[in-house]
């Protein structure tokens, strides 16, 4: 089945931008039963014929396709922009850019508030607690952050952003509502790619503890310019990524990166977000001399179970920039780390922020 590839042109009158879409369409609209959108070009078993052409090659056969491993098995669709959001979310985004345009972001809702606050706390003890921007995943986030002073850190996310409603509960880990906790994470990213903005993601249950880790990690990404995102890893074997410490340029290949893992998480429910974001690293070239990827050493940059259950880095001498508090579970992550001294919240102070907001919402329905 011959293929033509068309560029589709939506004119948006509400939202007046214009969506392009690069999809296959095949010349035989039906003819032979198949959906109509269904491309053979991507089944190289459908692809084993071929025609010569006696103007072209001296009327010898075209080479043979050559296989690419990491493609994609189905057709991608990345989007060619977005629609820019209300300009109280851009001053706050170009408010909190440091230099290069590097922004670091976190995105949490209201049950991790406790770790949101021990977050920024290791931000200002190195140095970055001036700017950054915390994406409120429900209103209750944003209303505490605004009340404990944190107004032009804090962010609400557009509606359109979402592709399922956050609730503001304290998620267990792979539950239905952690899911789509972390997908929303990568919604986020996506769109600030799309501004033009590297974004330095990191997730509230990590514990910054040296100064210029911002500056140290952008470093790998200004000397070699085919470098567009360096990921802490998962686990210690140099094969999984972990979605929830990374810098990312804004390049095709990133968001390319993004939009399949977003699709993976939109269609295949059993997904995380860090499964998704793995699975299409699959279609990203991974080779050490040419990759777009590179991963963040173990010991500088070390997962829980590098940190807590082997204390590698201790044994060895090595001061990390941060300690990722993955591996632990609900309560047992805010224990390890006041166990380790990276506890830095005053829980006092938490609680008169949340008696403010009680008393706050007592007296508006009182009204």
């Amino acid at each position: 089945m011959a293929c033509l590839n068309y560029l589709i042109t939506t004119d948006d009158p509400e939202n007046s931008t214009n969506t392009n879409t690069n999809m296959a369409l095949s010349q035989n609209q039906n003819a032979d039963g198949m959906d109509p959108w269904y491309c053979s070009c991507y089944n190289p078993q459908e692809n084993t014929t071929q025609t010569i052409d006696p103007n072209k090659n001296n009327g010898k056969p075209e080479p043979p396709v050559p296989n690419i491993d990491t493609g994609e098995s189905i057709p991608l669709v990345v989007p060619e922009s977005f629609k820019k959001p209300e300009q109280a979310l851009v001053d706050k985004i170009n408010n909190n850019l440091n230099d290069g345009r590097v922004l670091i972001v976190a995105a949490s809702n209201y049950g991790m508030r406790d770790h949101v606050y021990n977050w920024i706390e290791s931000l200002k003890r190195t140095n970055e607690g001036d700017k950054f921007l915390m994406f409120c995943l429900d209103q209750q986030m944003y209303d505490h952050m605004v009340a404990a002073g944190y107004e032009k850190n804090a962010a609400t996310i557009p509606e359109s952003w979402f592709h399922d409603e956050v609730e503001a509960g304290f998620e267990e880990y792979y539950s239905k509502k952690y899911r789509i906790i972390t997908h929303a994470k990568t919604l986020i990213v996506q769109q600030l790619l799309y501004l033009d903005v590297t974004v330095l993601f990191s997730d509230v249950d990590i514990v910054w503890l040296r100064p210029r880790m911002r500056e140290f990690i952008h470093t790998f990404l200004q000397i070699r310019g085919q470098t567009h995102v360096a990921y802490q890893q998962e686990g210690t074997d140099q094969r999984v990524v972990n979605s929830g410490f990374y810098m990312m340029k804004p390049t095709d290949i990133t968001k390319r990166l993004l939009a399949e893992t977003i699709y993976l998480g939109d269609t295949n429910t059993d997904y995380t977000q860090q499964g998704a974001m793995n699975a299409a690293l699959d279609h990203v070239d991974m080779n050490l001399r040419s990759t777009h990827v590179v991963l963040l050493d173990v010991l500088h940059f070390p997962n829980g179970y590098v940190f807590f259950d082997n204390q590698w880095p201790q044994k060895h001498g090595v001061e990390p920039y941060m300690v990722h508090a993955n591996y632990l579970v609900g309560n047992d992550k805010k224990s390890k780390l006041q166990d380790y001294g990276y506890w830095y919240l005053d829980d006092k102070w938490l609680e008169s922020i949340d008696a403010k907001i009680g008393l706050k919402e007592e007296q508006e329905q009182e009204k």
